[in-house]
Order: C-alpha cells, then structure tokens, then sequence
C-alpha cells in the first residue's frame, strides 16, 4: 500500500486535480457533442432536400450515420466523466487505486459487513 506524502499541505490535492480534470473533460466532450448535434441537424436536413435516391441524398445519409456514431461514442465517454459526480466515488476510486486486490476485497467485504449491521 501507498503511503502518503510526509507534508500534506506540500502538495496538491489529487482529490482537486482528478475533480478539476474531469470538469475540464466533460466541459470538452459537451461542447463538441453540441457542435455535432449542430452539424448533425444540417445533414439530416440536406438528405431530406436532396431528390431520393440522388447520389447526393446517399452522402448525406452517409454523413448522418457518421455523426450519429460520433454522438453515440461521446455519449459513452461523457458517461465515463459523469461517473465521478460527487466527491464519494471520487474518494472510493482513489483508496482503490492505493490498495492491492485484496486489500480492496477485504475492504469491500467489511462495508458490506457494516451495511447490513444497519438494516
């Protein structure tokens, strides 16, 4: 296990550093799904004007299909950067990146210990 820092207040947060970065993240990921959002409107609009069946209609449909995969992996990683909401999960991530595998199992298994003392 990974012992911390002798001066704390020496050094940064990592706490700050990880929650700020991933505001930096999701702040990107969210505009460039708006701008594809953007771009995705005029494409399906350009394939709705072309004449059916044109060769124009078809790279239009073309274009669409390709924003519209765009959109669905940035959903997917905006998904990812939503995962560490609050400060909770962000805590949990970082004890179980200082923790080996078992000290990790024997962590959870205590919570869950815990939990159900409660109820």
């Amino acid at each position: 296990m990974r012992h911390a820092p002798a001066h704390p207040e020496q050094t940064p947060s990592p706490i700050h550093k990880t929650h700020a970065t991933i505001n930096r993240e999701r702040a990107s990921l969210e505009q460039q799904r708006a701008d594809l959002v953007r771009a995705l409107v005029a494409a399906e609009q350009s394939a709705m004007r072309s004449p059916p069946g044109s060769q124009e209609q078809g790279k239009a449909r073309a274009r669409v299909t390709r924003l519209q995969q765009a959109l669905r992996l940035i959903k997917g990683r905006l998904g990812i950067a939503r995962q560490h909401r609050d400060l909770g999960d962000l805590l949990i991530q970082i004890c179980k990146e200082r923790t080996t595998r078992c000290e990790w199992q024997r962590i959870v298994a205590e919570a869950q210990r815990r939990y159900e003392a409660q109820e």
